[in-house]
């Protein structure tokens, strides 16, 4: 009784490990684009793919969240390595687009496929969880303790998902570890993935308690529902006892696919540099260098620098058309549904009696910003008015200031939908909010030396 008492914490450990980190038209030869044979592929460890997966009713759902755990059975040891969902790949009958909409196009299989040709590494489980469970099952461990290291404040508007927490020691239930793990600020992935961590470290603390056994039924229900995997029952328990050791004496061994943050076509990419990114494999696989893996890697690298060139110079071809298309798409969904919240909202104000506060929610949708030119550059204040106009904004000439390495958009209000349209000013920023009453802008945006 007590070994299928301990199996069983296993697994649920395994599973909550898993979660708890998520809580973060081409067709290829047989060799794949990097020259490298599906048999040549790195397959020293037991490589898990793991999804978190956002589908909803209207829409296939994309991987909202994407991580590979490389599990060595002979020392029960195991790492991770991050794939940020904006990472661009050559997806198999695609094109080039970004990782997270595999899942859209050809769901786990396709992923998986797309995975082991960017990494240059044999896949041989899954584990998919999806988020609609994710409340249920940190409220079935009766929730967690954690420090919220600031403020967070968050809207968006296509999930019409909001993030408001205060700094400090707090208890979170399944609504609100959820607003946590999926906060997004200037940080981008590098900051999810610490909170994530963060989180994963909390959720250990009170599963390893002492009242832990009272919620193992629940807990079992709960997984049940939103994890699916191919991993056999033994490897499973073996993993669960790798990540407990891992945890208890170490923390986490986590790693992140290197890369550099990119406008393409007015869309956000992840660029994956190819050659470090394979260094990287080699030595979290426990490999050895070989001239051949080297030379697949630069070979793969040279034909994900030509791709972007192309773009660039607007010989695109068919090399960019359906992820355009596609952010495109998903880009009229979002502001149909803005449209239709804000409607909603003006209705309640109006049968409230609130005309104040429907003329202000009106005045949200301006997308008025005051440019600052703070890079340096003659010519970068221009390029950035052109290409914020083009993206719909109203730009107001805040002539040059001093130079600042990071461009940055701040907000003058914490108003959800002005929030979120700041958020998607078409080049790389950090994100703050100050309000500001008198404003005659929705927001300011200081032009860093960054600007690309």
């Amino acid at each position: 009784m007590k070994s299928i008492l301990q199996k069983k914490i296993l697994m649920i450990v395994t599973a909550i490990c898993v979660v708890g980190y998520i809580a973060f038209g081409y067709f290829f030869p047989e060799t794949g684009l990097d020259n490298l044979a599906p048999t040549d592929r790195l397959n020293l460890k037991k490589n898990i793919v793991v999804l978190g997966v956002d589908e909803r009713s209207d829409d296939v759902g994309r991987s909202d969240t994407l991580f590979v755990v490389m599990f060595d059975s002979n020392n029960k040891s195991a790492s991770l390595l991050s794939v940020p969902r904006d990472t661009r790949v050559r997806i198999d009958g695609h094109g080039w687009d970004k990782i997270n909409h595999a899942y859209a196009y050809g769901g786990r299989e396709l992923t998986q496929k797309t995975v082991e040709e960017l990494l240059g590494i044999k896949i041989n489980n899954y584990v998919m969880v999806d988020f609609k469970g994710f409340t249920g099952l940190v409220d079935a461990i009766g929730g967690i303790d954690i420090d919220v290291e600031k403020d967070m404040y968050y809207h968006d508007t296509w999930d019409g998902f909001t993030v408001d927490l205060k700094k400090g020691r707090q208890h979170l239930d399944g609504k609100t570890a959820i607003q946590y793990v999926r906060f997004r600020d200037e940080e981008g992935d590098i900051g999810r993935i610490r909170r994530q961590q963060h989180f994963l470290m909390a959720v250990y603390d009170k599963i390893t308690s002492a009242d832990m056994l009272l919620h193992i039924p629940g807990l079992a229900k709960q997984l049940t529902s939103m994890v699916k995997t191919d991993m056999p029952l033994s490897d499973m328990i073996d993993l669960g006892r790798a990540l407990h050791s891992m945890v208890k004496e170490k923390g986490l061994s986590m790693a992140m696919v290197p890369g550099t943050p990119k406008y393409i076509d007015g869309i956000s990419y992840w660029l994956p540099d190819i050659t470090d990114l394979r260094e990287l494999m080699v030595k979290m696989q426990g490999a050895t260098m070989t001239e051949h893996y080297k030379s697949a890697a630069e070979l793969m690298e040279k034909e994900y620098n030509n791709a972007v060139e192309k773009v660039e110079k607007g010989d695109d071809s068919e090399e960019n058309k359906e992820a355009v298309k596609e952010e495109k798409e998903l880009k009229a969904k979002k502001e149909e549904k803005a449209k239709e919240e804000k409607k909603k909202q003006a209705d309640k104000d109006k049968d409230a009696g609130k005309n104040t506060a429907s003329q202000e929610a009106s005045s949200d949708s301006r997308g008025v910003v005051r440019l600052v030119n703070c890079s340096g550059s003659k010519t970068a204040g221009a390029e950035a008015a052109a290409r914020l106009r083009n993206a719909g904004f109203e730009v107001i000439s805040g002539g040059s200031g001093e130079i600042i390495g990071n461009t940055v958009v701040v907000s003058t209000t914490n108003n959800g939908a002005v929030v979120n349209r700041l958020s998607n000013v078409p080049f790389a920023h950090q994100m703050r909010i100050s309000r500001d009453g008198a404003a005659d802008c929705d927001g300011v945006i200081m032009l860093g030396s960054d600007f690309k």
